[in-house]
């Protein structure tokens, strides 16, 4: 345990979303007051608009939150920029990072602090379930990359890179706890290069992977997602996913010996995936409206691991 009594702040980047963020709010202020010693829980909710529509919604849900919770401005709007302000707010021992999007579910309070009294680990990622706005339209995909969803048990170690590489999810900031001290002690935490197009949370999980630091799986601290119809809109998804290509080749690539070396072999790799698309094309063709969508949307992976361009700007879009 970091101290006798562990403090936790709740980090909530929002855009342009307020009723979304009111939820989001009474779920957090919800929570029961967790057993055993604790140093407290702090709420900062940073808003990246420029309008700054969520200081009421933070000012009207303060009356009825047993926990503080303080309004942030964040300029520009950039993602990376909103949670490095969350982030150097406070003095808090740990720093759970909520989407505005979001509800927790009864109990997460309490699964977390429980959690954090473990010092094997550095950070704790619980599950997301979709709530999905218009659900005949998701795929296998769609719901994968709106929910993150393990049949391990808590205390499973994860891991965002190589050779033990967490199959099927994605290691990001959603639903996320980590402890301050040994994973948000850059004086940069979260690269504004990635802040318009995402991947600044797997970026951060690489550098901490190559540090040593260990993640590990949280069953029993449950949030839920609202996604939007918009969201499962094709042409907004393909887009996604090459953004998402990119992100991952370039966070990869940075953390080799030779950056520009690795980014070349990242793309022979895709290339490699590419030809094993070609080969599987009959059987997604075969295999129904769904099946042939998600084979579109890998193929927008791949190709964004073999882009040149700068990362496609997805922030404040759907």
């Amino acid at each position: 345990m970091t101290a006798e009594a562990p403090s936790l702040a709740i980090v909530i980047c929002t855009f342009k979303r307020p009723e979304l963020l009111r939820l989001c709010l009474r779920s957090i202020a919800a929570q029961g007051r967790p057993d055993g010693p604790h140093g407290g829980v702090k709420v900062y909710v940073v808003d990246n608009s420029d309008e700054g529509d969520a200081q009421e919604i933070v000012r009207q849900e303060a009356t009825r939150s047993p926990w503080p919770l303080v309004w942030l401005e964040a300029h520009p709007a950039n993602i990376s920029v909103a949670r490095n302000a969350g982030v150097a707010a406070g003095k808090e021992d740990f720093v759970a990072f909520v989407d505005d999007d979001q509800t927790l579910d009864p109990g997460w309070l309490a699964a977390v602090f429980q959690a954090i009294g473990d010092d094997r680990f550095d950070a704790w990622l619980g599950r997301v379930v979709g709530l999905f706005e218009a659900p005949e339209r998701t795929t296998p995909a769609i719901w994968n990359l709106f929910s993150r969803e393990l049949t391990e048990d808590s205390g499973f170690e994860l891991f965002a890179f190589g050779p033990g590489r967490s199959a099927g999810i994605t290691l990001a900031t959603n639903n996320c706890v980590f402890r301050r001290a040994t994973c948000l002690d850059d004086a940069q935490v979260f690269d504004p290069s990635f802040g318009k197009g995402g991947g600044e949370d797997f970026d951060l999980f690489c550098r901490l992977q190559r540090r040593g630091r260990r993640f590990v799986w949280l069953a029993e601290a449950t949030a839920r997602e609202f996604v939007p119809a918009s969201r499962c809109d094709r042409a907004y998804l393909r887009r996604r996913f090459y953004a998402g290509g990119q992100a991952f080749a370039e966070a990869i690539a940075r953390g080799g010996r030779d950056p520009g070396l690795e980014r070349w072999i990242i793309r022979a790799k895709a290339l490699v995936q590419a030809g094993l698309l070609t080969l599987g094309a009959p059987a997604a063709l075969w295999n129904g409206a769904d099946a042939r969508t998600d084979y579109v949307f890998r193929w927008a992976g791949v190709l964004g691991k073999l882009s040149f361009g700068e990362t496609h700007p997805l922030y404040q879009q759907k």
